[in-house]
This record gives structure tokens, sequence and C-alpha cells, in this order.
């Protein structure tokens, strides 16, 4: 038996072409990685908590006059939220 000219290799060469599992299906929408689904769901209860602020701090500027805390409550939503949109877009690798 005469000797091989190149070693053999295992796989074949589609093998290293596969996409990984979680780039397909419906997997590619949700976060990848254990620190983005707790930065999202950490954010998203923030927004939550912050949104209801609003209407608090909107009850209290009422009697008060002072529309500060609501202000500063609507920004601080939004920039919870905008915090729950990036990590519920972001990829671990990326970063």
């Amino acid at each position: 038996m005469a000797p091989r000219k190149k070693p053999k290799r295992a796989g074949g060469r589609r093998a290293n072409y596969a996409p990984l599992a979680h780039t397909v299906g419906v997997r590619r929408f949700l976060p990848y990685g254990w620190i983005m689904w707790v930065g999202g769901i950490m954010f998203g209860l923030l927004t939550i908590a912050m949104f209801v602020e609003i209407f608090v701090a909107a009850m209290a500027a009422t009697e008060n006059g002072y529309w500060g805390d609501v202000f500063g409550a609507v920004l601080m939503t939004g920039l919870f939220g905008w915090m729950t949109y990036l990590f519920g877009i972001s990829r671990l690798k990326d970063l």
C-alpha cells in the first residue's frame, strides 16, 4: 500500500462552513450570553419602575407645582429603555 501524500482530515470540507447554532432561526434575534440576559432583565425592570415613577411624580407635582421630578423620571425612563434595547440587540461576541 502506497503512503498517503496528504494527511486525512476529519469532517470534510463542508463542516468548516456550517453556521453556528445561535446565528440561525429564532435564536439570532435573542441575546447571546448570560450577561446580556441579566442586563436586559435588569434594565427592563428599571424601565418599568421609572415608567411608574412618571405617574407618581405627576400626581405629586399637581399638589406642589414642581415638575422637575416628572422631567427627570421621563429622562431616566428613556435612558433605561435605551439600555434595555441595547442589551436586547447586542451580541457578546461583538463587544
